[in-house]
């Protein structure tokens, strides 16, 4: 009986020490007002059948492959995988150099019937980045493919996003907040 007292005092005195359930993020809203990235939507994505095929041509190989195993994390639910010789090319990574860009990557949606989108490196911008902001530029332009939009990084609304629509010393794999907004555009695993 002795044993039994001590065992629910212990028992009492780790629920009560025991912290409280994290709370789950929630979902960001998208700062634009209006255009495409006003609305996260499934139709506004590189994603056929559950999944992204992907192929490359540009210089930033480390880069891409990062964003491609940052959005498939544990219990994402599209798929993100090479293109072969079975399957159709959904989205090929490919670079550019305009100076006067001022954006150092842009996706961009092809809507033609079997047709591929494109995420465009500006070399102009990422030649100066450090590493980890290309990083960064590599996730948020996939997170664009996946149909995700710009979210707000200041003001009293700020949350923290890959999703910001400047590069800096950002996150460079999704938050909480980045994969609140996927799991409500496409799901659980």
């Amino acid at each position: 009986m002795r044993d039994l007292v001590t065992g629910l005092a212990v028992l009492a005195a780790v629920l009560v020490l025991a912290p409280a359930p994290a709370r789950a993020a929630t979902a960001a809203p998208c700062i634009a007002k209006s255009g495409h990235d006003a609305t996260e939507t499934r139709e506004d994505s590189s994603v056929d059948d559950g999944e992204i095929r992907w192929t490359a041509s540009t210089k930033y190989e480390a880069e891409y492959r990062h964003g491609n195993r940052a959005w498939s994390y544990s219990g994402a639910k599209v798929k993100i995988a090479q293109d072969s010789a079975t399957t159709v090319n959904d989205l090929n990574y490919e670079d550019f150099s305009d100076p006067r860009n001022p954006a150092a990557g842009v996706w961009s949606r092809n809507p033609g019937i079997a047709a591929t989108d494109l995420i465009r490196f500006n070399k102009a911008r990422m030649d100066s980045y450090d590493a980890a902001t290309r990083r960064m530029v590599a996730s948020h332009e996939l997170g664009h493919a996946l149909g995700l939009c710009h979210k707000s990084g200041s003001g009293k609304s700020a949350v923290k996003s890959v999703m910001w629509p400047e590069a800096a010393e950002y996150p460079d794999v999704p938050t909480d907040v980045d994969k609140a907004n996927y799991r409500r555009l496409w799901g659980r695993a």
